[in-house]
């Protein structure tokens, strides 16, 4: 039989011990510590991504505008990076939620002391700890509420970037495809105009045409190719931006467009109130107050008992001890003077609530302002595109009649230029205005929340009735009966 007050015995046994124990950790603490991540990426994935299956497009095929914004929501980085941050709400409030529950431990440790004498002293001790506390004034409680609360924040902020990241990219698509049409329209114009050039010289060696008529041709021919040139650097740009925001090789892609602006007539007010509803950046908002009202619970929690229980049960002891021990403690706290300390979180923790509060009513002021922003210019833009039209019809038939009255001798060059400038300005304005009223129509989606659901058919998330009720603070309310002029001084006290 091992005799455990031999050194040399104890020792070897100390040892086993210990080597068993750090395997057991060891295998415990990698088991704890896997975590699926893939499940993890898939969780804000299912968010973000959009319904069907994600677009294929290889270098030259056609890009519509609906491929674009779906492949900027499957491969833009900066939603990745946002949805991370929804996943460590989600860490920190299963972090939170663990307070509310017992811990339990295994514990191991040995101690060798040695001594003048001639054999040292050995102490070992292998059992488990146990901790739970049983009443906190709720405080834990509330701090997972407010967790919970800041994982809806962080859902919002996701979707609110992917809107965000939408719009751009719509922005963009259409400004690489006005710039692209532009330059083509430039194009024809400038061979339009280079073969009248060539005329006039001809004309003019003949001695019919005039020198100030082919100076006056070429001057023309200059100015139509200058605007070509910025308009072909602008498309470049445009197209660099858009490969950007989409992570897909496009500069070789056609860009079809395929997107047109229904026919919709909704007032103002119908639209400030979908947006009420589904603009992600006011749910956020809410979800923030909400969190922010339960930090303020969390910290009146502080005034009130708090009672927690810690158990240890040791299994082995050396000096050998014939009966396991427990060591066990009951603790009661109840604060009755802390220099101001919790009144200090507390009071801090209801300027916090106001702050949100306050952000929640000025950001729901701002979407208001944004969606009738968007629908005033949206109309704007209508009326605009009509005029444009109307004026290149005229201009096509000055075109006509200049050219006519100079072929009969009865019109100038000049008279002739003028009418060819009119109307590429009209036919530039018009195709520009075109793609402005796809891209105010689209700003009002924005606007409202909804672009994601009308263009990638992204479902919108279920809104809790709670979200409906906007946070408020009696206290920062300002009525007329409580307010007093001194009429002296004119001050509102």
């Amino acid at each position: 039989m091992m005799n455990l007050r031999e050194p040399t015995t104890m020792l070897h046994y100390v040892r086993y011990v210990l080597l068993a124990v750090y395997t057991f950790l060891t295998l415990s603490i990698l088991a704890a510590c896997a975590s699926d991540q893939k499940a993890d990426v898939q969780t804000y994935r299912d968010l973000t991504d959009p319904l069907g299956p994600a677009p294929v497009i290889r270098s030259g095929d056609p890009l519509s505008l609906v491929d674009a914004l779906h492949l900027t929501a499957l491969y833009n980085e900066r939603l990745g990076i946002q949805g991370e941050r929804y996943i460590q709400a989600l860490a920190a409030r299963q972090r939170t939620a663990a307070a509310l529950y017992p811990t339990f431990d295994f514990l191991a440790g040995a101690v060798l002391r040695e001594n003048t004498g001639t054999q040292g002293t050995y102490q070992a001790e292998i059992g488990f700890a146990g901790q739970y506390n049983l009443m906190t004034g709720l405080t834990n409680l509330r701090n997972v509420d407010a967790a919970k609360a800041s994982i809806e924040t962080q859902r919002w902020l996701l979707l609110d970037l992917r809107e965000s990241l939408l719009i751009q990219t719509a922005l963009i698509y259409y400004e690489t495809l006005r710039a692209e049409r532009l330059a083509n329209v430039l194009s024809s114009s400038v061979n339009a105009q280079t073969e009248r050039l060539a005329d006039a010289k001809a004309r003019n060696e003949v001695g019919v045409a005039r020198p100030l008529d082919v100076s006056q041709i070429e001057s023309q021919v200059s100015r139509t190719r200058a605007q070509f040139i910025e308009a072909q650097q602008q498309a470049s740009v445009a197209r660099s931006s858009l490969a950007f925001l989409i992570n897909t090789d496009a500069q070789t892609s056609s860009l079809v467009d395929g997107y047109e602006v229904p026919a919709k007539d909704i007032q103002l007010e119908a639209f400030q109130a979908i947006a009420r509803l589904h603009r992600q950046d006011i749910l956020a908002a809410h979800s923030d107050a909400a969190a922010a009202r339960s930090l303020v619970d969390a910290a009146i929690g502080e005034y009130a008992p708090s009672i927690g229980i810690n158990l240890d049960y040791f299994i082995l002891g050396t000096p050998v001890d014939p009966n396991p021990s427990i060591l066990s403690l009951l603790e009661l706290r109840f604060p009755i003077f802390s220099a101001g300390r919790i009144k200090a979180q507390v009071r801090g923790a209801w300027s916090v609530f106001r702050a949100t509060v306050l952000e929640y009513q000025n950001r729901a002021r701002d979407v208001e302002r944004d969606v009738e922003s968007a629908y005033l210019r949206l109309q704007s833009s209508f009326k605009l595109a009509a005029e444009f039209e109307t004026q290149v019809r005229v201009a096509s038939q000055s075109v006509e009649l200049a050219e006519a009255s100079y072929q009969a001798g009865l019109g100038t060059n000049l008279e002739r230029i003028v009418a060819q400038d009119q109307l590429l300005a009209a036919e530039l304005e018009a195709v520009s205005e075109s793609f402005v009223t796809k891209t105010r129509y689209l700003e009002l989606l924005r606007a409202c929340g909804l672009l994601s659901s009308e263009l990638v058919a992204a479902p919108l998330p279920p809104i809790p009735d709670s979200y409906r009720t906007p946070p408020t603070s009696p206290f920062l309310e300002r009525t007329d009966s409580s307010l007093t002029v001194q009429e002296s001084s004119g001050v509102i006290r």
